[in-house]
């Protein structure tokens, strides 16, 4: 199973969060995903990226899916 599958199928809970790293600041290439657990705490970080709800990472995955 792929990994977009299991996120659309896998119960998350609403306040949990996720940060997408590319290879290249164009981000054309998805490099990794990290789930964020205590978005809250995260933001207080100097270098906190984007975070993106459940939906939104759906979203990522599903277009740069179609530009592997």
């Amino acid at each position: 199973m792929s990994y977009l599958n299991t996120i659309k199928k896998i119960k998350i809970d609403s306040t949990e969060r996720w940060i997408v790293k590319y290879y290249d600041s164009a981000g054309h290439r998805i490099r990794e995903v990290k789930q964020v657990y205590d978005p809250t705490d995260y933001r207080k970080n100097g270098r906190a990226r984007e975070l993106h709800t459940k939906e939104q990472l759906i979203s990522i995955l599903e277009l740069h899916k179609n530009n592997v």
